[in-house]
């Protein structure tokens, strides 16, 4: 636990150093939150979050905000359970897999009883898109978006620049290919020393699957409309076949990459192992700290034949606060303020984060044109016309790591992809009681 002591809680110690001395001070409000950030950490997303702690308790120094991190890919069931056992935190970031499962469980307060409903018509339109709607059910706000993140094809510059490839000619999908083995390299002894293009299909820690874009581009859907998997569709098939073939047929991305995790798929992208991976635009500012902000960029999937760009999986963190909570009110002060105006340019200029306010990049003056920054102009075009978010009218936590698991079938164990899907479409299903 991380305790963050507001200037009340400093002038509290120096009155009882006195032996009490002085008028009576108004008791202090703790609001925990559960977040995957640590505030003590140092990577771009940290430092903006202890930032907008700071700026919050020093303007309300009678609120003490508790940051308790957590495991992200289990803080959302965790919380789930917690609010079962009447022991979750006040606020809380939700993955958008389990949001749906967070809002019927009746887990999230309503933000417009807390603060929504005192919002001006220009405060509301700042926020519209479908971030906005997605959390909002039959005219309640449960949550606001934070950490929004597009899942593309993120790039060393510097290797596109010396191989002499533009990223813009990437229109296609046998372009991504081609593209991807001629940025593969091997040395002197035959060993390939960095692959074109990764992408990690381990079940922990899972980031959803190239083939996801590729059938939503082409038209397909992921699931029916009673909630059951529709993987094995055409599209899907052609998807995982493309994305396994990677290794398999194309030899650009490693065998290895079976059991890689995100976090091993961004190490090999910053020791020069990988040109290009899936990556998230989240993670464009750490990468960007590590490389330099002229080596790293963030480009929109290819075309599908039918649209001029896939559509890329759209996720994030939906942040609420706890329906059970003591302290609601204080804890819906703090996320109006982490996710208002001052909070939404701390995200960006210090985070390296997408906006969450339309006007937020206009009260920026040129900051998304800033050499390193056009990565924030390609997710604002990105989510505006060219994305996915995951439905959340029913349960679909676990989707991604069944789908990795099916690409492990097939590079492993040599499965027929339509098989493969079929079987992983059938262990959601049963999973979800579908």
């Amino acid at each position: 636990m991380l305790r963050r002591f507001g200037l009340s809680a400093a002038l509290a110690c120096a009155v009882a150093a006195l032996g009490g001395a002085g008028p009576a001070l108004a008791q202090e409000t703790t609001v925990r939150m559960w977040t995957f950030l640590n505030p003590t950490g140092t990577s771009p997303r940290e430092v903006a979050l202890a930032k907008i702690i700071d700026n919050f308790e020093a303007a309300n120094p009678d609120i003490d905000i508790v940051v308790e991190p957590q495991a992200w890919d289990q803080m959302t069931p965790k919380f789930l359970a917690a609010h079962t056992s009447g022991t979750a935190p006040d606020v809380i970031w939700v993955v958008t897999d389990f949001l749906g499962d967070a809002i019927n469980s009746g887990s999230l307060a309503s933000l417009n009883d807390l603060f929504v409903k005192d919002w001006s018509e220009d405060q509301v339109a700042d926020r519209a898109g479908p971030y906005w709607d997605l959390t909002n059910v039959d005219g309640t706000q449960h949550a606001l978006f934070t950490s929004r993140n597009y899942i593309a094809i993120m790039y060393r510059k510097d290797l596109f620049a010396e191989a002499g490839i533009d990223p813009a000619t990437i229109t296609t999908w046998d372009k991504l290919v081609e593209v991807a083995k001629k940025l593969t390299v091997k040395d002197s002894a035959g060993q390939v020393s960095r692959y074109g293009f990764v992408q990690g299909f381990s079940e922990n820690q899972a980031d959803p699957p190239l083939m996801i874009p590729y059938l939503v581009g082409k038209g397909a859907e992921l699931f029916s409309e009673d909630g059951k998997a529709n993987f094995a569709s055409p599209e899907g098939v052609d998807g995982l076949t493309l994305q396994t073939d990677l290794i398999t047929r194309h030899g650009v991305m490693p065998e290895s990459a079976v059991s890689w995790t995100v976090d091993d798929v961004y190490e090999q992208f910053a020791s020069d192992r990988a040109a290009m991976i899936l990556g998230a635009s989240v993670r464009v500012s750490t990468l960007q700290s590590q490389l330099g902000k002229d080596k790293v960029g963030l480009m929109l999937w290819p075309g599908s034949g039918q649209q001029e760009h896939s559509p890329a999986v759209m996720a994030g963190w939906a942040v609420g606060v706890w329906s059970k909570s003591q302290v609601a009110e204080q804890a819906g002060e703090f996320v109006e303020y982490m996710l208002g105006p001052d909070g939404d340019k701390a995200w960006v200029e210090i985070g390296g984060q997408s906006p969450g306010l339309g006007s937020t990049l206009d009260h920026l003056g040129d900051f998304a044109n800033q050499p390193g920054n056009e990565y924030l102009r390609v997710v604002s075009t990105g989510s505006a016309k060219h994305g996915w978010l995951a439905p959340i009218e029913y349960s679909i936590g676990g989707y991604r790591q069944i789908l990795n698991k099916a690409a492990q079938n097939v590079v492993v164990n040599g499965a027929d992809p339509k098989q493969a899907l079929e079987e992983a479409g059938a262990e959601f299903n049963r999973s979800h009681n579908r």
